[in-house]
């Protein structure tokens, strides 16, 4: 990644930070330090682009499991609770293309006979593509400074094409099955009456299937699903971040940087790209049970090194029937705006979160599909 592209990215945080300057008589003045962090942070790093097609799955791992603690009310209370549970289910659907910045049609991706043959154009194109996830998430307060986390997900994908191949003119696959898991230790580096600083890291266990097989056009019969449509990274991975939160009269902020690092390559000869996001976000709490809140999110991340052969096709010129399949297609910046309701249910510990968030911003290796909206509802407690 150049610096240019680096630049360029903190140059989206550091816009916000001014927006959320500008209304100083609701946020205080510290919230500009917390993102100025983030985007000093983001300058110094030689992690790749973000990546958004569902290949990746749905990110709750750690942004998550890193706010497992879901009861915030009365810090008092947590001390005395320290076990976390959550159910989590996420779902988020894909239907445009961007080369870049610029959205391009179905048709512009679509290869026919007749036209010319380009790296930008293929013979095979997802169009809708959805992916839901449901999550079970655990935490363990071990100390007061220390938490151990664990998430294990079960991913449902599905992917409608269109194509030139006869017979395949429309068609759709499907996968499912357990993601990877992931384990996490959080330690509480820093804290006074009203703020914390927290660091973490794990490891994410390849417990997802990287051998899922459908019915493609590329040949009679069952073959290798892309990228995509598989449900783990088949690598053992390193997640890491960073949060910082803090509490005032009437609402709490924070911000974050949190990261993967893939390590090596999977049994198919890839890796998907490193991952790195910032956020800050404030909820607002005067309103008792109700918690309204607003969250951006920067995302950076690579493009997926090596191949799985199986996925390319005897051409040495245009080697890949799809996008979905081009190593080179995968990757790019995205900038994500939430907005999100936190709940008390009863009086017996139990929370909600619903969320609801979309791109405000891309620039994606491509052509490349699109995260058109995601959706997520967290219920949980502690005990």
């Amino acid at each position: 990644m150049s610096d240019l592209k680096r630049i360029k990215g903190v140059k989206h945080i550091c816009t916000f930070a001014c927006v959320v300057a500008a209304k100083g008589k609701l946020v205080p003045g510290g919230i500009i330090l917390s993102s100025a962090l983030i985007a000093s942070a983001l300058v110094g790093s030689t992690v790749a682009q973000a990546q958004t097609v569902p290949s990746d799955l749905v990110e709750i791992s750690l942004e998550d499991l890193f706010s497992a603690n879901i009861l915030t009310s009365q810090e008092e209370n947590i001390a005395k609770k320290r076990w976390h549970i959550s159910y989590n289910f996420a779902t988020s659907r894909f239907d445009e293309y961007y080369i870049n910045q610029n959205s391009v049609s179905y048709e512009d991706v679509l290869w026919r006979p007749g036209e010319q043959r380009t790296g930008d154009n293929y013979p095979v194109v997802p169009t809708e593509i959805s992916q839901d996830v449901h999550a079970f998430l655990v935490g363990y307060d071990f100390s007061p400074t220390i938490t151990l986390r664990a998430s294990l997900p079960f991913i449902r994908q599905s992917s409608d094409h269109i194509s030139i191949v006869p017979g395949y003119d429309a068609f759709n696959i499907t996968s499912d099955g357990v993601g990877d898991a992931v384990f996490l230790a959080d330690f509480v580096v820093a804290r006074n009456l009203n703020s914390v600083w927290r660091v973490g890291a794990g490891i994410s266990v390849p417990t997802g299937s990287i051998d899922e097989e459908g019915d493609t056009p590329r040949a009679p019969g069952n073959q290798q699903l892309p990228y995509t449509m598989q449900i783990g990274s088949g690598t053992w991975d390193i997640p890491l971040a960073l949060a910082y939160e803090k509490y005032d009269e009437g609402f709490r902020w924070g911000g974050a940087i949190r990261g993967t690092w893939r390590t090596g390559k999977n049994d198919r000869d890839y890796r998907l790209g490193h991952k790195l996001s910032s956020e800050a976000w404030v909820t607002f709490t005067q309103w008792g049970v109700l918690r309204p809140g607003l969250r951006l999110t920067y995302r950076w991340q690579g493009t997926i090194q090596g191949q799985d052969t199986s996925l390319s096709i005897p051409n040495p010129v245009f080697p890949y029937p799809a996008p979905v399949v081009d190593p080179d297609d995968f990757g790019g910046e995205q900038i994500d705006l939430a907005g999100y309701l936190e709940a008390d249910l009863g009086g017996q510990g139990w929370t909600a979160r619903l969320e609801y968030s979309r791109p405000v911003f891309l620039d994606l290796n491509g052509p490349q599909s699109a995260e058109d909206f995601h959706v997520s509802l967290k219920i949980g407690t502690s005990f």
